[in-house]
């Protein structure tokens, strides 16, 4: 059995060569436990997870303890943002696709039947700022001048005078979909308006706003770190998981793992971890996010999510 050190090194090797691993197969098939396949043999293979860096720490925590579980399998986790994993699984590149958004607003309705969607937590998003900016709440009317460049000087939304650096996330990110639906609503910025960068990860959005003076955009809660940045409160709402699940707190999205729907069994068992007692009782509450138990999710034809 390998070491779990030399299981969790390979693990963070974000995306080294993803197609080949991807081409080795998983042997097994069928659903499956955290420990067997149905038939009681032992699980195995390769498991290429892509997608979403907003809860990539917490699904990297829950493979390191699968792995520990399971000896023969190894989970290569990467980035890349949301639509790189619904385009990778959707293309079988990866056996599980993570994602802040539904499949249905980035994939065609024929590409998304062949999947399944599996919810594993929801995460509160919201804006963050250089820690020198002198401004602690923002009205949502603010963050969509601010965000569709209309607003650029701190001084205008009570700060102290200086230009405001908008850092986004890339088009495919589902942390900026999340944000910009709750956000804007509908409304988009202007073609020549990028703001100063555009990263493709949360992790690389952290190091950016702190390198930057008067610097804004927005996370996970999962990311958040008052020694790195400051969170803002939104038309006086604490960015918190509580004000998420009253309702209060307006910015937020479902996490999903898509897997097609023929996975096996060593894909199937480790959602099946996901959802345990195992992650969902503890792992997923210290990694900043809430259980799926603790909200009340309701899907319209568009996709768009409400907590009811």
């Amino acid at each position: 059995m390998r070491a779990s050190m030399d299981r969790r090194s390979f693990l963070k090797i974000a995306g080294v060569s993803l197609a080949s691993i991807a081409g080795l197969g998983l042997v097994g098939c069928g659903g499956g436990s955290a420990a067997s396949s149905e038939g009681g043999e032992a699980l195995s293979g390769q498991i290429v997870c892509s997608g979403a860096t907003s809860f990539q720490k917490l699904v990297e925590a829950a493979a390191n303890q699968f792995m520990d579980k399971n000896g023969d399998v190894t989970i290569t986790i990467s980035g890349g943002g949301s639509g790189q994993g619904l385009s990778d699984i959707k293309d079988g590149k990866a056996q599980i696709g993570r994602s802040d958004v539904f499949a249905e607003e980035k994939l065609d309705a024929a590409d998304v039947e062949k999947l399944v969607d599996n919810q594993v937590a929801v995460v509160g998003m919201g804006p963050v700022v250089n820690s020198k900016v002198d401004v602690d709440n923002l009205t949502t009317e603010q963050l969509k001048g601010i965000f569709t460049g209309k607003i650029k000087d701190w001084s205008e939304v009570g700060g102290t005078a200086g230009p405001i650096q908008v850092i986004n996330r890339k088009a495919g990110s589902g942390t900026r979909a999340t944000f910009e639906s709750a956000v804007l609503g509908g409304e988009k910025a202007p073609d020549d308006f990028k703001g100063v960068a555009e990263e493709d990860s949360s992790g690389t959005v952290v190091e950016k706003i702190q390198q930057t003076d008067g610097a804004i955009s927005y996370l996970a809660f999962s990311y958040y770190d008052d020694s790195k940045f400051k969170a803002l409160s939104v038309d006086d709402v604490k960015p918190t998981q509580e004000n998420v699940e009253k309702g209060d707190f307006k910015i937020w999205a479902y996490e999903h793992m898509y897997i097609s729907k023929d996975a096996d069994a060593a894909t199937k068992a480790f959602i099946d971890y996901m959802l345990s007692d195992d992650v969902q009782g503890k792992l997923v509450k210290d990694e900043g996010f809430i259980p799926v138990s603790g909200m009340k999710v309701q899907k319209d034809a568009k996709g768009t999510i409400s907590n009811k």
